[in-house]
């Protein structure tokens, strides 16, 4: 008689009836084999003994499973399990215990080509206080009431059964396209219509739209030897092979494209010209006419992450290139995640007609619908310029936090670091002293309640850096100022 008051887990706290629950452990056990094909069960009246229910109960789960299939009851002989069900390896009960979990691996071989992201063991949330993170915004400042007002007027107007159902336009809303082209023409200098923009769910999706579309097997990207991780590994998956060049005080080095595009043939140039991502140091105006030449001379593509134009502190921003691209060569990507919320998931690309009509037909595969609601509801913003004046209140506390920041690590930490004031975005690039390794310290600011990035970047030549970025937006005084005195504590023992 197999052990069935073990193998049948029953809460008789739950709202799912006892016939149900008992059914649908039957089920689980006879699927794994526990209860093989064929078995007889014990009668109603034994069952309930066992269980410690009522033979009515039995008798309905008896026939719960009947009614599915999984058992067969034969006049005079008993109830068994159907004849009928494929015949499954019987699972040993010393092998099966009441808490295994089916769901945690794969039964069959994965292709484990690709490292996507590193594989990173969290510390317990329960005890981590503070996290300096790589550069996020302060949700905290969203404009939820605005926010939820313009989803609630989306939800409640005339035509939401058709802003809500599938969507036809598949470069997303046409409003919000329509503010976004309005807003980058005044804020950027960028000329362009709504036909020359496609909606994403951020900035990643549209890296993974452009490269694919975009490259042949084996084309060559150009990215900054220091550079953004994912972007690199977004090419690789594409079929390309990305080739590093230096990052300096002055951005990507262009003289040395230049002279790979006199040897080899070159698809694309990525490149963050407003602040590099890790370093943060903007692409000096030289290089960005030269490249932008060179990209006319050579046919190659240049795609601009600029996804923190709108935090700028030291004076007025240089233009992306896209505003002073005449020939059509600039893929300009930007997202709302850094400057409303990251949970957002709302981007864009900026390109000639025809190359967001590719896009478009491509991202059909990926995303055929997209948020038309939610892109409704930001349109309704940007139109009545409720983004416009949060941009303006973040970039005022953002700047304010970047000072204290910067006070903060130089009174604390100057002995063991090296930074510069980020003249913008939401971070500083901070070099450790070798004698601190950052996976360590890491390590042992979790265990007092801090959480930093794991990030360490390489050089072109694969030599740690021992540097991080360090987020100085999310944390308000009293934060940043309890996560710096820990960190400085760290370092100190």
């Amino acid at each position: 008689m197999l052990p069935f008051k073990t193998i049948l887990s029953l809460d008789r706290e739950a709202k799912t009836p006892l016939y149900i629950q008992i059914s649908n452990e039957m089920i689980k056990r006879i699927t794994t084999g526990v209860i093989p094909v064929g078995f007889k069960l014990p009668g109603g009246r034994k069952m309930g003994e066992i269980l410690g229910i009522s033979r009515r109960t039995v008798a309905q789960a008896y026939e719960e499973l009947e009614a599915q299939g999984w058992i067969e009851i034969k006049a005079s002989q008993g109830t068994f399990i159907s004849s009928k069900i494929p015949v499954v390896e019987t699972t040993a009960l010393k092998e099966w215990n009441n808490t295994s979990n089916s769901g945690s691996t794969a039964h069959f071989e994965l292709y484990c080509n690709h490292d996507f992201l590193e594989r990173v063991l969290p510390p317990d949330p329960s005890k981590i206080k503070y996290t300096i993170d790589t550069g996020y915004p302060d949700v905290r400042l969203l404009p939820s009431k605005d926010l939820s007002q313009s989803f609630y007027r989306v939800l409640m107007s005339k035509s939401q059964h058709k802003i809500m159902n599938y969507a036809f336009d598949f470069k997303g809303n046409g409003l919000l396209r329509e503010e976004i082209s309005n807003y980058l023409s005044q804020t950027r200098g960028i000329k362009l219509t709504k036909n020359n923009i496609i909606i994403t769910r951020g900035s990643l999706m549209a890296f993974n739209l452009i490269f694919q579309v975009l490259l042949n097997e084996n084309d060559k990207v150009i990215v900054g030897d220091i550079s953004f991780k994912v972007a690199k590994r977004i090419i690789k998956i594409a079929g390309g092979i990305p080739v590093p060049v230096a990052v300096d005080e002055n951005g990507m080095d262009v003289d040395a494209i230049e002279e790979l595009c006199k040897k080899e043939k070159i698809r694309a140039v990525f490149v963050m010209p407003h602040h590099h991502h890790p370093t943060t140091v903007p692409l000096c105006a030289p290089r960005r006419m030269k490249l932008l030449n060179l990209a006319y001379q050579y046919k190659f593509a240049i795609i601009e992450d600029d996804y923190d134009y709108d935090f700028h502190y030291a004076s007025s921003p240089i233009l992306p290139m896209a505003s002073a691209d005449e020939k059509g060569v600039v893929l300009y990507v930007g997202s709302l995640s850094k400057t409303v919320a990251p949970s957002l998931r709302m981007g864009f690309i900026v390109a000639p007609e025809n190359f967001i009509n590719e896009l478009t037909r491509y991202g059909r595969f990926i995303d055929c619908h997209g948020n038309s609601g939610l892109e409704k509801a930001i349109a309704y913003l940007f139109k009545e310029g409720v983004i416009q004046r949060h941009l303006k209140k973040s970039l005022k506390t953002y700047r304010v936090r970047r000072d204290l920041f910067c006070k903060l690590l130089e009174e604390k930490l100057g002995k063991w670091i090296q930074f510069r004031i980020p003249e913008g975005g939401l971070a500083a690039w901070v070099t450790f002293d070798k004698k601190f390794p950052i996976h360590s310290l890491r390590e042992k600011a979790a265990k007092k309640g801090l959480l930093i990035s794991r990030t360490v970047f390489q050089d072109g030549k694969g030599n740690d850096l021992n540097a991080i970025r360090m987020g100085f937006a999310s944390l308000n005084e009293e934060e940043m100022k309890a996560a710096i005195d820990i960190l400085a504590e760290v370092m100190k023992k």
